[in-house]
């Protein structure tokens, strides 16, 4: 099954390895966790896991402005910095979210190439909402694999980003969960209609976006006050 498979030590050869984007500082370098994720794409370049890199991001949807340079190009450019052939690598600069890295993947380089087996490159808090996603726009269309980056966070910061996850993937469950997998003309229609990075009739703003995942973050934060109450409550009780 696509979408469960892990590195290995003789790892199948891809047509190409994605590398998704984690945003762009002020002067145009990367950040720790973009420069984390280019370092496994390179890697796995070297291991000669596949002959090309394809570098996916424009900005964020929620940025306020654009940055000096493209996710895509930032990432590109340190690729070469690590060793990889410019020739090797391929842009795709329209992306601004993770729905954006898969469709324009697909549509701008897979499909009009007949690359079918990709292995696509995030920060390991991230591989599952991303497989979910790639798994709703591609279906089984594409064979995708994963190959995580660390993001080296502490344990505080993991329980964060884990409640954080959660809660974007609650959203994502809401906003695209009736459309089938893989259903081209849906996701086509969601992305050229819907969606308020690229959409002409966008169903939300990206500011009502961030306002229904922060709604949801304090609705699950309620309930994890709850449940502590409940079970220190159930402590004293088993005390007496």
């Amino acid at each position: 099954m696509p979408f469960s498979k892990s590195d290995s030590a003789r790892p199948p050869r891809a047509d190409a390895i994605v590398v998704l984007g984690r945003g762009v500082n002020a002067d145009g370098t990367l950040p720790f966790g973009a420069r984390s994720r280019v370092e496994r794409a390179v890697a796995l370049y070297h291991a000669g896991i596949a002959p090309r890199l394809i570098a996916s991001g424009r900005n964020s949807l929620m940025a306020d402005q654009p940055p000096v340079v493209t996710e895509a190009a930032a990432m590109g450019r340190f690729a070469q910095e690590l060793g990889v052939p410019a020739d090797a690598i391929l842009l795709e600069d329209q992306s601004r979210d993770t729905i954006g890295n898969a469709y324009f993947t697909s549509r701008r380089y897979l499909e009009p190439n007949g690359w079918n087996t990709v292995r696509v490159v995030t920060s390991d808090y991230h591989v599952p909402r991303t497989s979910w996603i790639f798994q709703k726009v591609l279906g089984d269309s594409i064979d995708v694999s994963f190959s995580p980056a660390s993001s080296e966070l502490f344990a505080n910061s993991v329980a964060q980003r884990a409640r954080e996850e959660s809660d974007i993937a609650r959203f994502l469950m809401e906003w695209l969960g009736d459309i089938p997998d893989g259903d081209r003309a849906a996701v086509d229609r969601f992305i050229g209609e819907a969606h308020p990075a690229y959409g002409s009739a966008p169903m939300m703003t990206a500011e009502a976006i961030n306002d229904r995942v922060a709604e949801i973050a304090r609705s699950h934060r309620d309930a994890d006050r709850k449940s502590r109450g409940h079970r220190m409550l159930q402590e004293r009780l088993e005390g007496l």
